[in-house]
């Protein structure tokens, strides 16, 4: 998931004209991982933003980058009614604390909001934090289930005092993960985006039908939030997968990849259901 580049997308295919002109009027959602490109790239990421009907980025935060770079690129990005949500997250977040990766993040974003004019601050929190990266995932995963929730739970805190609506990124398979704890009992899935103003599954599949495509792979989560009366995000993958062939966009066609996305619009297009695209280098070099 974190890979520093962005995500998003365009929209044609074969599919009737009435489908089409109801999927390019959906949100579309894109990260940018690697925020030193804005120094050279700014004016090239915009214009490729607006041509792709972007209305939400994650901007990855850096905190050697001087605010004056984030304050441009969000008025800029703002007068292309693109809205910039504040980007961080790893699995090493659970380990909360005031001192950890968690508490300095949200410390900078404190600071930076305070210190910006309105039309140079953060549009929201969009997070990141993959706790099955680690060792803990395998060997305890009660108490790392139970960490991750805490850690959300703080995150969505702090956001809520910042008066900023906050997104979760979380793997299309959180819905197996299930918990008995101080939380309740349920599974990692239905509890987050519970938690969250928004969720973004990371249905990463090249594929939008069949058994193993993507509608089937969110359908429950897509239940869940229409049951939280919640949006929700459905993301997919342009960037070079070793996981499998049928993983990411990689390889394929531009042409390709939007006809599968109108697929998944169209089947979800009774829903509060938008396409995140992961992420913007590899999705740009598409062709």
């Amino acid at each position: 998931m974190k890979k520093f580049l962005i995500a998003t997308i365009l929209l044609f295919s074969l599919l009737p004209s009435m489908n089409i002109q109801a999927a390019t009027l959906q949100t579309q959602s894109t990260w940018i991982w690697n925020p030193w490109s804005l120094y050279k790239e700014e004016t090239k990421i915009i214009q490729f933003l607006q041509n792709n009907n972007v209305q939400n980025v994650y901007l990855q935060i850096d905190a050697d980058i001087p605010n004056s770079i984030y304050q441009q690129f969000i008025t800029n990005a703002r007068k292309s009614n693109i809205e910039v949500h504040a980007l961080d997250g790893s699995a090493d977040w659970i380990y909360t604390n005031e001192n950890n990766k968690m508490g300095t993040f949200f410390k900078w974003l404190t600071n930076y909001q305070n210190s910006s004019n309105v039309d140079q601050r953060f549009s929201g929190v969009h997070l990141d934090v993959e706790p099955y990266l680690l060792s803990g995932w395998s060997t305890d995963l009660n108490n790392t289930v139970l960490a991750y929730q805490e850690t959300i739970k703080t995150s969505v805190a702090k956001s809520k005092k910042l008066g900023l609506p906050i997104g979760l990124d979380m793997p299309f398979w959180f819905n197996t993960i299930t918990f008995n704890n101080k939380f309740g009992t349920s599974n990692l899935a239905k509890w987050a985006i519970n938690q969250a103003n928004y969720t973004t599954i990371m249905a990463y599949r090249n594929t939008a039908t069949g058994a193993n495509g993507i509608n089937v792979l969110v359908k429950e989560e897509v239940q869940y939030a229409k049951n939280a009366k919640k949006p929700i995000q459905i993301a997919v993958e342009t960037g070079e997968s070793a996981e499998g062939a049928n993983i990411s966009f990689y390889g394929k066609s531009l042409s390709y990849m939007n006809q599968e996305l109108n697929k998944v619009r169209n089947h979800y297009v009774n829903d509060d259901v938008s396409i995140s695209i992961h992420y913007i280098e590899t999705w740009m070099s598409l062709k």
